[in-house]
């Protein structure tokens, strides 16, 4: 077990010991038939435990995903505006003004519901940024499998034996070229145009592959037979790109 781990499960664990010693305390020390002492021993308490449960995910998280910083920011910022309420609430309204212990109570009832339904939209706001994050992570890595794909079917093509085919090179590169300056970023619609490209793909693959088994007088025949297959994948990306980018303007 790393530093981490036990400094993380330190935290958590302190975020029930300690506040359950808070509530006692108040309870002890406020006299154990005062409610109101014991409602500031558990608004306290559960001050304490927001705090230390937000330090042991920060130390769990780690260097995680850098679109999470900013929630974990806020979500801090609630946690501390919580905690300053609860303090304030508890010297003025606990012991300086020393409401009824009805109205002491809704108060505090009042700060924990509204902090719950702060934090929980955030940590809903986080949830959906978190998944985004994962699907255009998802669709970048696609994109780089695909662009690595056809600069190893260019490789292939230049490795044959005999004759160079600097022509059909160039067109593939200009392929790769433009899959490597795609957006990634896909959308729903285009499903099965993603599938067509991918398609298209392995059956120039397949066709490289059969200039490389034929015999040197029919490789110029299968070169020009390959030309068509990679004008036709470079107009299918190029499609795909303006409805992507229709799609996406449509969305905004």
């Amino acid at each position: 077990m790393n530093t981490r781990t036990k400094d993380r499960n330190g935290a958590w664990l302190s975020a029930i010991a300690l506040p359950f010693v808070t509530i006692l305390l108040f309870g002890w020390v406020g006299g154990m038939f005062q409610p109101n002492s014991w409602i500031s021993g558990v608004a306290v308490g559960c001050a304490e435990a927001a705090v230390l449960l937000f330090i042991g995910s920060v130390i769990g998280r780690g260097k995680a995903a850098s679109s999470g910083t900013p929630f974990y920011i806020a979500s801090g910022i609630i946690i501390g505006i919580y905690t300053v309420s609860v303090v304030l609430e508890v010297i003025l309204l606990g012991y300086l003004f020393k409401l009824p212990v009805s109205s002491y109570f809704m108060i505090h009832l009042i700060t924990l519901s509204g902090f719950f339904v702060v934090l929980g939209l955030v940590f809903l706001a986080a949830k959906y940024a978190g998944a985004q994050e994962r699907k255009e992570s998802d669709h970048l890595a696609v994109k780089r499998e695909t662009v690595a794909w056809i600069g190893e079917i260019r490789r292939k093509l230049s490795e044959l034996p005999g004759e160079n085919m600097p022509s059909l090179e160039r067109q593939i590169a200009e392929l790769e070229e433009t899959l490597r300056y795609s957006d990634p970023i896909s959308h729903t619609s285009l499903y099965e145009e993603e599938q067509l490209i991918q398609q298209k793909i392995a059956m120039l693959e397949d066709q490289v592959t059969l200039i490389g088994e034929a015999q040197a007088e029919h490789r110029k025949e299968l070169a020009e037979q390959t030309v068509p297959i990679i004008r036709d994948i470079l107009r299918t990306v190029q499609d795909r790109n303006t409805v992507l980018l229709k799609a996406k303007a449509g969305s905004t």
